[in-house]
């Protein structure tokens, strides 16, 4: 298969790139990535000769910079999109960047593959968009009650990814991972962070 992966500098992209590129040696990827402050080409360093590996740097918000990817990479099987603004802290401090790379970046990919007939639109989403929950788990059918701009912003991709599948039949499937954790994460998430601080005697913030 062909795949445009986009956010495929960062840490869950970047391992996604490694497992294909590892177990499905047929298959071609375009990584897409904008190399905002979680993006890092170092995760993919050591695939800079693999020749079934391309990397394109653009913005998903950007319709030209999509359509220039696309035509890099003929006859694409699928786009898997891990590109997002992820923190809820940040996402406190400046919302306007969530709901542009979320939402509207998600529009830009979405109207990508309608008019160029992709066969698959994979969106890479979050739990969160669930809100909190006293007890129990959610499921798939849960209602989507979001407490953060950076959840907000991933639930209105992700309603925009089923209006698209309702209204133009558009092939797609939504993931809603809970708790990545795992090498190349950046360290502003729990895990890495409590790690470092503890490695250089900081104190672990809660």
């Amino acid at each position: 298969m062909k795949l445009l992966v986009t956010g495929g500098a960062g840490f869950i992209g970047s391992n996604f790139i490694h497992y294909i590129l590892s177990n499905y040696p047929e298959d071609e990827i375009l990584n897409f990535d904008n190399l905002t402050y979680a993006g890092n080409l170092s995760n993919l360093s050591d695939l800079e000769k693999e020749p079934r590996y391309r990397f394109f740097k653009g913005d998903i918000s950007d319709s030209g910079a999509v359509d220039k990817a696309l035509s890099l990479l003929p006859k694409i099987d699928a786009i898997v999109n891990f590109a997002a603004e992820t923190h809820v802290d940040r996402s406190i401090v400046s919302a306007g960047s969530f709901v542009q790379t979320d939402v509207f970046g998600t529009h830009i990919l979405l109207e990508a593959v309608k008019k160029n007939n992709i066969g698959r639109y994979i969106h890479i989403s979050t739990d969160e968009v669930y809100g909190s929950i006293e007890k129990g788990s959610f499921t798939e059918e849960s209602n989507l009650s979001p407490n953060s701009p950076y959840s907000a912003s991933k639930a209105g991709g992700d309603l925009l990814v089923r209006a698209y599948f309702k209204t133009y039949n558009l092939p797609a499937i939504i993931t809603r991972s809970s708790n990545n954790y795992g090498p190349l994460q950046y360290p502003e998430k729990i895990i890495p962070l409590f790690i470092t601080n503890a490695l250089q005697d900081k104190k672990l913030p809660l």
